[in-house]
């Protein structure tokens, strides 16, 4: 069973009743450990096509014995908010590595991260709490993600390049060997990062070159 930081548990529920609730219940429903339903502050939701219970919002619901909670929220600041509500409430949160990824013994993973079908994730590579790591991605050798980042499908992290806590990177965006973004920057999808950007920066690529500007405050 390829869930990390989860000893003995019996099920597990769904924190996310959206896309990326559905792509984790479809891969967890092939493994050994039922899925007893999902939580979300959507009343009544969950994903078309399954038939499991909604068990309420997140903040209301209380894990039965032996039952963890995967994060299925595709949006950084939501999971690192849902993440920290659950690990100050004493609740088991597992990562789950598909068994299709590829990664080395060297690296280090952190609690409640989750890592998709084919991706890999080379030697000496960090990739710390709540890290979502979509189908397809490569996270090279020595790179860093930062807490609560979520790379989409097919992202490239190159060797010692590191993705700050809290950021977004769309669909075949890459980082560059060695080169740093800060902290809850998004890189737009198909863009190549080839110089280090601070924090809170929207990241784009046009035809020739490649702009940034800062992310306001909401």
């Amino acid at each position: 069973m390829p869930l990390l930081h989860a000893p003995s548990l019996v099920s597990v529920v769904i924190a996310g009743a959206g896309g990326l609730g559905l792509e984790l219940y479809d891969y967890l429903s092939g493994e050994a450990l039922p899925v007893a339903g999902f939580i979300d502050d959507t009343p009544g939701k969950v994903p078309d096509g399954v038939d499991l219970p909604n068990l309420g919002p997140i903040r209301q619901f209380t894990p039965a014995p032996h039952q963890g909670v995967m994060v299925a929220i595709g949006s950084p600041a939501a999971r690192r908010d849902v993440l920290s509500w659950l690990i100050q409430r004493g609740t088991a949160v597992p990562s789950y590595v598909h068994a299709t990824a590829l990664v080395s013994p060297s690296s280090r993973l952190g609690v409640a991260a989750l890592i998709f079908p084919f991706t890999v994730v080379s030697r000496d590579a960090s990739v710390e709490d709540g890290v979502v790591a979509n189908a397809f991605c490569g996270i090279g050798h020595g790179a860093y993600v930062g807490p609560c980042s979520v790379l989409s499908p097919h992202v490239v992290l190159n060797g010692n390049s590191a993705v700050g806590p809290g950021c977004f990177l769309g669909t075949r965006a890459t980082l560059y060997p060695g080169v740093r973004i800060g902290a809850e920057c998004t890189v737009d999808s198909h863009t190549g990062v080839s110089a280090n950007v601070k924090d809170r920066q929207f990241i784009t690529s046009g035809a020739y070159q490649i702009a940034s500007r800062r992310i306001r405050d909401e």
